[in-house]
């Protein structure tokens, strides 16, 4: 019986070191587990790193193509500059007979103007039915006059228009107050000179977006190339609303300080000047109105719209501005100015695309501090689960060895059948915490990966909301563009980025699939180590039978 006792003893022995040896297994490859999970963790963030230095490649991407748009825009304007040069020397040398000297030109010009001027003065003004058509024949001894139309909605612009016509070509007389929704450029023959007007819409009003002031003075430009030789800033003859406000900021931030030199107040009104004269409106006028009065050098003039009777109110309105044009040392306003004034607006709009892109950055910042912060919070509450979850089946690990030592010192067979089920209950327990642990951990995962798709979603939006702002401001801009090589050139390259932009788009695609397919191999390493878990949980059951055995062994041997 000692021998058979002792056989059995050194059996037990070694099903128990088979058992520790089972159980280290099981640890080791719960750490595998455990260092996977982190390999996984570590990967994904790196595929996060790389989405963020793709986001920035992007940004420059969309940088450069807005640098070579602003580049190509720029040699437009040097070569439309350049042509408008070109042909006011020829239309210069066409005037004068084709003299080739540049010095001469002007003199002989600036000579015929005095002429015509002289002339225009001694002949008698006509008015009304004299006016000619704009396809009437031009008188050959008047010389162009292109005057510009500028002022509030409901100052009179179209009926003074009207008025210096002689006809009805700005709209209804009886509604001085309509809206101009872009500029329009109307001619016609008046004292025997050849007039250009140009009426512009309401550009001080405070509604108005810069891009499409800064479009409507390019069509401004366009309509009285080269240049004018006066701006008639109108306003009417009413108590003061203060909508001169913000005139004076508004002509120097289109035209610059210059424009004031050829600027010239057309004060319009209908018969309310009856029972005061314009100084004593002026005087009583408000300290912005005052001011633009000054910085015209207190050029203005009265224009009666209601009653076109006054014979003499647009010829002495004309000598005015032939005066002003002579005391100038440029006869109209260049396109050169002109140009400077575009170049202000669109500095305006550099900084308002500046801001954008500091919202947008603050913005994405914005989110990704939060995505992170979310992040970081469910992590550590899943990881506070975990320690839980593992310090739970330590102390059931440590019961079960309690258990396994009191099994083996236990004779009796109802104590030891009671310990047997108490055994088994805790490996059940113990099962169900693993598979607790588990589910929290895929929850984690899957968490995880999901938090960072919606990241990603997010900076996406982000991304294509910008590229789309920018591509439209783009658009807007090359919308001026009248060279079509320039055009051609610009689509091309245009053509070109979208398709390495969609040729890196594909290349990244492929580098996803291949991460994809990487994560999924190492999904089947953890089923693997699952499996091998599994097996480990066979090795008990194969552990409880040779229990049983031992058992029995032990009642025949007794």
């Amino acid at each position: 019986m000692d021998a058979s006792a002792f056989q059995l003893e050194s059996k037990l022995g070694e099903i128990k070191e088979e058992s520790q040896e089972t159980y280290r297994q099981l640890r080791l490859t719960l750490m595998e587990y455990e260092e996977k999970i982190k390999e996984k963790d570590s990967e994904l963030e790196e595929m996060k790193k790389m989405e963020e230095m793709q986001l920035k490649e992007k940004d420059q991407q969309v940088e450069e193509v807005n640098n070579e748009y602003s580049k190509l825009a720029q040699q437009l304007s040097e070569l439309k500059f350049e042509m408008e040069g070109l042909q006011t020397k020829i239309s210069l040398l066409k005037t004068e007979g084709g003299e080739t000297s540049d010095t001469d030109t002007r003199v002989t010009l600036k000579r015929s103007q005095s002429i015509q001027r002289r002339n225009s003065m001694e002949e008698t003004p006509t008015m009304g039915g004299e006016s000619s058509s704009p396809d009437s024949p031009v008188s050959p001894s008047g010389s162009e006059l292109r005057l510009v139309l500028l002022g509030r909605t409901g100052a009179g612009r179209r009926a003074a228009g009207n008025t210096i016509l002689g006809r009805e070509e700005f709209g209804a007389q009886a509604s001085p107050s309509a809206v101009t929704q872009r500029s329009v450029r109307r001619e016609g023959e008046v004292c025997g000179r050849r007039l250009v007007l140009v009426d512009t819409p309401d550009w001080f009003c405070p509604g108005l977006s810069l891009e499409e002031i800064r479009q409507d003075v390019g069509l401004c430009v366009h309509l009285s190339a080269p240049g004018p030789h006066a701006f008639l800033l109108v306003i009417p003859v009413e108590p003061s609303k203060e909508e001169e406000r913000g005139v004076l900021e508004r002509m120097e931030e289109m035209f610059g300080e210059g424009c004031w030199g050829h600027t010239v107040i057309l004060f319009t009104h209908d018969d309310s000047l009856k029972e005061q004269s314009i100084e004593e409106f002026l005087q009583a006028g408000s300290q912005d109105l005052q001011e633009v009065v000054e910085k015209c050098g207190r050029r203005y003039h009265v224009l009666n719209i209601k009653d076109r009777t006054h014979d003499t109110q647009v010829p002495e309105l004309l000598e005015k501005i032939e005066e002003m044009v002579s005391g100038n040392r440029e006869s109209f306003y260049c396109s050169l100015t002109y140009q400077e004034a575009e170049v202000q607006i669109r500095e305006m709009e550099k900084r308002i695309q500046k801001k954008k892109v500091e919202n947008k950055q603050r913005e994405e910042r914005v989110r990704k501090e939060r995505f992170e912060r979310e992040l970081q919070e469910s992590l550590k509450e899943k990881d506070v689960v975990i320690q839980n979850l593992n310090g739970e089946i330590t102390i059931l690990k440590e019961r079960i060895t309690d258990l396994e030592r009191q099994l083996e010192e236990e004779r009796d067979e109802e104590k030891k059948k009671e310990l047997e089920e108490k055994l088994n209950a805790e490996r059940v327990k113990r099962e169900e915490m693993m598979k607790d642990l588990d589910v929290f951990k895929e929850e984690k995962e899957n968490e995880k990966k999901e938090m960072v798709k919606k990241h990603k979603q997010e900076i996406e939006e982000i991304m294509e909301k910008f590229e789309g702002e920018a591509r439209v401001d783009a658009e807007r801009n090359l919308m001026k563009i009248v060279l079509p090589e320039l055009q051609t050139n610009i689509m091309m390259f245009s053509t070109k980025m979208k398709t390495e932009f969609r040729k890196q788009i594909k290349e990244k695609d492929t580098q996803i699939e291949e991460k994809d397919r990487q994560m999924k191999e190492k999904d089947r390493q953890i089923e693997r180590l699952k499996a091998a878990f599994q097996m480990g949980s066979e090795v008990h059951l194969q552990f409880n039978r040779w229990m049983e055995e031992l058992s029995r062994e032990m009642v025949i041997a007794e």
